[in-house]
């Protein structure tokens, strides 16, 4: 997050004939000065890059596997003739026999016209897999090509390929987050599946609005599991996985989302999960020419590119601490003008027992907590700074954690008598409306604006904020607390597109 800000922009469209899921680390990438990192070629299958551990991982041992599945297509996936068997078999056979079965009753309703199955396999890729799989304008794919794009739809074979090596991204995702992660990515590449019969992929729309379509369809899946309408059930820990696994294929920072290729960032992708989740795959169908709004994702300036997105930690003027503490306190204050709002004042502690508060609220074990008695926010400042240092996680996680606090002063200030979860929702629905005052839409700050706030946000703070509200939700949907991970989520969303009309308090 910096202070200052200086963006543009082009879009343009590519030719799509294969979308794919790319598994090398962002933090790898080459970047070109002054701002802008380098960007796939035109003439490589559009991709996305993607980085793992943004959530520490569900143990497996206590995380309830989905349902088992009620019907089962053996045909269902090409294995191939020497197949090493992996524990989730059974059920990606499930997860697309259900694809299928669901599309063939839907695709009609939706684009009047009968649902044409697959001409190609879905094929399983492994390292010992003979040289069988098809190729993609080229006259065969070896499995290196598919580990390094996890997965990807072949629109001119009409055919799905997925890397089942022991060693890639969805054997991975399988074990820390369950076999949910996996579905949720074969229900997006059928979803370009569905674009290919459409005519969206013959648009030749920019590419993110294409992955946008299809996360969404992804969404909408998940939702009917989650019901447990189809051939298998989600849990909870299902659907956490599902924002995750959009999470862990966003665009890498600083990446012009409209450049061919282009996903959207991890706030854009788990929008348009939680879009078809919540208003099913008929919003879904009209992405195409009605797409979500998209967050900005390159660098601000110099600065901002050589800290990648950071601001330094610390109290002062022009550091973290210092400018955001600044900005929210001017903006409720001034900008939004809440009656009864007064300055709060941040203080850090090093421990629970340093913080002399009779009224102190939850949240301190996780960063931030608000003494409503003293109009002090009280930074646990251990936590914080393991927050800012891990990569997946930043100085945005502490930006968030704050709003919050700020949030839940502002409703007392306004009067509201939320409780409970429905008040955590509200702080989080508050916090977005805060943040959406330091987006650059339309890469010009939104008018009137007090002058003397100076926080702008950086590509990948609203994917830290995502990831922090995954990190400290409510591990069940009917917990009733904080909110579950989605449900926050949907809320900070709902305030970052709406502003604070938006917010219900």
């Amino acid at each position: 997050m910096l202070a200052a800000m200086t963006l543009s922009i082009a879009a343009c469209g590519a030719e799509v004939l294969v979308v794919a899921e790319r598994s090398d680390d962002p933090s790898t990438a080459t970047t070109s000065p002054p701002f802008q990192p380098d960007v796939p070629s035109t003439e490589d299958p559009p991709v996305t890059t993607t980085e793992t551990g943004t959530v520490p991982p569900t143990d497996p041992a206590t995380t309830p596997p989905p349902t088992a599945p009620r019907v089962i297509d053996r045909e269902a996936i090409n294995f191939g003739p020497n197949k090493p068997p992996s524990p989730y078999d059974d059920f990606l056979l499930a997860t697309v026999t259900d694809l299928d079965v669901w599309w063939t009753e839907l695709y009609p309703e939706i684009y009047g016209e009968a649902w044409v199955p697959l001409r190609g396999d879905v094929y399983a890729a492994y390292p010992g897999r003979p040289d069988d799989l098809p190729g993609c304008g080229t006259p065969r794919t070896g499995y290196p090509e598919v580990q390094e794009f996890v997965a990807f739809y072949c629109g001119t074979g009409d055919f799905i390929v997925y890397d089942d090596g022991d060693d890639g991204l969805l054997a991975a995702l399988a074990e820390n987050f369950g076999a949910g992660t996996i579905g949720i990515v074969l229900a997006h590449e059928y979803g370009h599946a569905i674009q290919q019969r459409s005519g969206v992929l013959e648009r030749r729309l920019p590419t993110v609005v294409s992955e946008q379509q299809a996360d969404c369809f992804a969404g909408a899946w998940a939702a009917r599991a989650a019901r447990g309408e189809g051939g298998l059930t989600f849990t909870d820990a299902d659907v956490r996985s599902g924002l995750i696994a959009m999470l862990e294929v966003r665009d890498p920072v600083g990446i012009d989302q409209f450049t061919p290729g282009g996903h959207g960032s991890g706030f854009d992708r788990v929008g348009a999960f939680q879009v078809g989740f919540q208003r099913g795959p008929q919003r879904c169908s009209e992405l195409d020419d009605d797409p979500l709004p998209l967050m900005p994702n390159q660098f601000n300036d110099s600065e901002d590119f050589a800290n990648e997105g950071n601001a330094p930690f610390g109290y002062g003027e022009r550091e973290l601490l210092g400018f955001l503490v600044n900005d929210l306190n001017l903006f409720w204050a001034n900008d939004a003008a809440i009656d009864g709002f007064e300055p709060l004042t941040l203080t850090p502690v090093q421990a629970a027992d340093g913080v002399p508060c009779t009224d102190l609220e939850p949240g301190f074990d996780a960063g931030v907590a608000l003494c409503p008695s003293t109009d002090t926010v009280y930074l646990n400042e251990p936590a914080a700074l393991d927050l800012y240092r891990q990569p997946t996680f930043g100085d945005f996680s502490i930006g968030y954690l704050i709003g919050i606090a700020w949030a839940d002063d502002v409703q007392t200030a306004l009067g509201s008598t939320l409780d409970g979860e429905a008040r955590e929702l509200a702080n989080d629905c508050l916090t977005g409306a805060w943040v959406q005052t330091v987006i650059p839409v339309d890469f010009a700050l939104p008018e009137p604006r007090d002058p003397d706030r100076t926080a702008v946000v950086s590509p990948g703070d609203l994917d830290e904020a995502v990831r922090t509200a995954i990190l400290i939700g409510d591990v069940a949907a009917d917990d009733d607390v904080l909110g579950s991970s989605f449900e926050k989520i949907d809320a900070f969303r709902r305030g970052v597109i709406g502003g604070l009309d938006a917010c219900d308090v």
